[in-house]
């Protein structure tokens, strides 16, 4: 990607455009109202993010989105709809299509500037979980041990916006255990602020993020004993332990009995 962020915007009222262009330098932002004008630019590879207007009057929305998804350009663009609707499932059917964002409007430049780059932040860690993946089946054969153990709730039931950046955070945190971010590295990461990703962490998991992969990386590591995935020392490892000690403390506090205990079935044949 090159260091100016490309975002292309699909909208047919663009001659009076509800987003504020005043955005940093590093944006350049590009007004198109003609959809097939779209889709050639879309597959010239010089766009970083498409954000769609859902006010189209040749076709709907959706029949826009089933367009772009038929040159597959959804799954090599990120691709954001914005929208005066606040209605939920509306913005679900949306999200489901492939949409990667769907905000309301007017935003300022500063919230357009975040939402872009937390949508690229969002394609980024979707490729490394993909390398992560396969990481993974090196060390669990065909079956992904690590995926996510404690699933999101309903999309329906929060706003868009918490959602994805509780999504994206996740995502960032299982990428790689051994990274061990604190709060506000992660937060900085996902080009946000401590308050604002707590705050929706705890809307929808009602914990702390600390608490939340502390959890989740317990949970990971029983699936991985239970199963014989690797030593106890690689499992610690993977995980992003301090050492083996500390790992085996917090799974016996956890589950009731040593890591080394369970992997031996003893646990189970008493």
């Amino acid at each position: 990607m090159n260091s100016q962020i490309s975002v292309l915007i699909y909208d047919e009222c663009a001659t009076n455009p509800p987003l504020d262009s005043q955005v940093p330098d590093e944006i350049e932002l590009t007004y198109c109202n003609d959809p097939l004008a779209v889709i050639d630019l879309m597959l010239s590879n010089k766009v970083d993010v498409l954000l769609v207007s859902d006010k189209i009057k040749a076709l709907s929305c959706v029949e826009f989105l089933d367009k772009l998804d038929s040159f597959d350009i959804i799954t090599h663009t990120p691709v954001a709809v914005y929208s005066t609707i606040t209605d939920k499932n509306y913005r679900t059917m949306l999200l489901d299509k492939g949409v990667v964002d769907v905000f309301e409007t007017p935003v300022n430049a500063e919230q357009l500037t975040f939402r872009i780059k937390m949508i690229l932040r969002l394609a980024e860690l979707h490729q490394k979980l993909q390398l992560v993946g396969h990481k993974h089946e090196r060390i669990s054969g065909n079956t992904n041990y690590f995926c996510l153990q404690q699933p999101l709730p309903d999309k329906k039931l929060f706003p868009a916006f918490d959602y994805t950046l509780v999504q994206s955070a996740i995502e960032l945190i299982k990428s790689d255990y051994t990274q061990n971010d604190t709060l506000d590295v992660l937060a900085e990461k996902l080009h946000t602020n401590e308050r604002v990703l707590s705050n929706a962490f705890f809307a929808i998991y009602q914990c702390s993020i600390s608490a939340w992969v502390r959890e989740e990386k317990l949970l990971v590591a029983k699936k991985l004993v239970l199963n014989g995935i690797g030593s106890i020392t690689h499992i610690a490892h993977e995980l992003g332990y301090a050492d083996i000690a500390h790992f085996s403390r917090s799974f016996k506090n956890r589950f009731g009995c040593s890591p080394k205990k369970m992997y031996r079935k003893d646990y189970f044949s008493n």
